[in-house]
């Protein structure tokens, strides 16, 4: 049901609003002026503001203040300026102190639950169909990977998945890899070693927000790949061993990552779990193989390495695991934020082909996605 206004009154310098469902909010007069969606404060195509937010006075005076078109807008006179401001009544009643970027509904998995419901759509029809490219990032957002099947096993499909969601993002690594165990980079992922749980881009800023896999061959026994909702971990953590929790989200590791010979020398420090500013989990951060050296007083080493400890043996807990060997045809995407993936050592070839791609651009895609599909979010 669209949101109309059965109300506004002036409130010295505020208007309190009162809308059709019997809420109420007060807005101040300089907010307002500063949000007015005429040309003169945001630009028509671009949308950004064009007024300068500082010059706007804070004693600023309306004359008028009324409820137009049966509820459906906000009219507001200034006193001091040739300007009437128009606001729809459905903006005014979406807005909110802290919105969601993106609002999500996840469900953390374990084992047996994401065997029941595995996430994955159909290659030919993602490219074709907005709506089918929806479900998948929809599925990505829920669950926090999917699968793409019958994907052709050659480096034009792969890029194609890539870039049909997002643009691919570069990094150290370039930004469309295909590789074999060459150790082309100081990476264990460039050896057929055994990988454990873990989350790329420990040392950068802002860590991959996406990743994409897919293998165009696997001549090799062993390799099996494993994945771990890291968001179902932080659950158990949080419910059953709450202060080792507390003690992930305050202590920010260094993750490093040095090629002497190319000249770099990465550094990042966050928590392993950070949270935002209302205390709700937005990533989870772990790779034990980059983890740089740093020391805290003795008491609080004790409690981090206990921490670390729990929250290692949880994402080896089989139970929380899903298994599966990645083969050519099944390209995997997933969210770095939230799920750690690990790889057991192999003997053969295996050739591994993928992309990052940036948080940002794959929301907004989604974000997108919804709007054309008239779906709120």
């Amino acid at each position: 049901m669209t949101a109309t206004l059965r109300k506004a009154d002036l409130r010295g310098r505020d208007v309190e609003l009162t809308f059709s469902d019997g809420r109420t909010g007060l807005l101040p007069l300089v907010w307002l002026r500063d949000h007015c969606p005429g040309p003169q404060t945001h630009h028509p195509q671009t949308g950004q503001r064009l007024i300068e937010t500082f010059r706007i006075p804070r004693d600023i005076v309306a004359r008028a203040v009324e409820v137009e078109a049966g509820g459906s807008r906000l009219c507001i006179a200034w006193a001091e300026e040739d300007l009437i401001s128009r606001f729809p009544a459905e903006f005014l009643a979406g807005l909110r102190e802290d919105p969601e970027v993106l609002p999500i509904a996840r469900q953390s998995w374990d084992a047996a639950s994401i065997a029941r419901e595995l996430p994955q759509v159909g290659y030919a029809k993602m490219l074709r169909e907005e709506s089918a490219l929806r479900e998948c990032l929809e599925r990505v957002a829920r669950y926090g990977f999917c699968f793409i099947e019958e994907v052709p096993p050659t480096p034009e499909a792969t890029r194609a998945v890539a870039q049909r969601i997002a643009y691919i993002r570069e990094t150290i690594f370039g930004g469309y890899w295909d590789f074999t165990a060459n150790l082309e980079h100081n990476d264990t992922a460039y050896t057929s070693a055994a990988i454990g749980p873990h989350t790329d881009g420990t040392y950068s800023l802002d860590a991959p927000g996406y990743q994409m896999l897919h293998c165009l061959a696997a001549e090799c026994t062993g390799g099996e790949n494993v994945l771990v909702d890291g968001f179902r971990v932080a659950e158990i953590m949080q419910h059953d061993h709450a202060d080792e929790f507390r003690v992930l989200t305050e202590v920010a590791i260094p993750g490093q990552y040095r090629d002497d010979e190319r000249g770099i020398h990465l550094i990042a420090r966050r928590p392993l779990f950070r949270l935002d500013a209302r205390g709700e989990l937005i990533q989870v951060s772990y790779n034990n193989h980059d983890r740089a050296p740093f020391v805290l007083a003795p008491a609080r080493l004790t409690a981090f390495y206990a921490a670390l400890a729990t929250f290692a043996r949880l994402c080896a807990d089989a139970a929380l695991h899903y298994r599966r060997r990645l083969l050519p045809g099944s390209v995997l995407l997933f969210d770095n934020w939230r799920v750690l993936h690990a790889r057991d050592a192999y003997r053969g070839n295996r050739r591994l082909a993928g992309a990052y791609l940036n948080k940002e651009d794959v929301d907004s895609r989604l974000r997108v996605l919804r709007a054309k599909a008239g779906i709120a979010g």
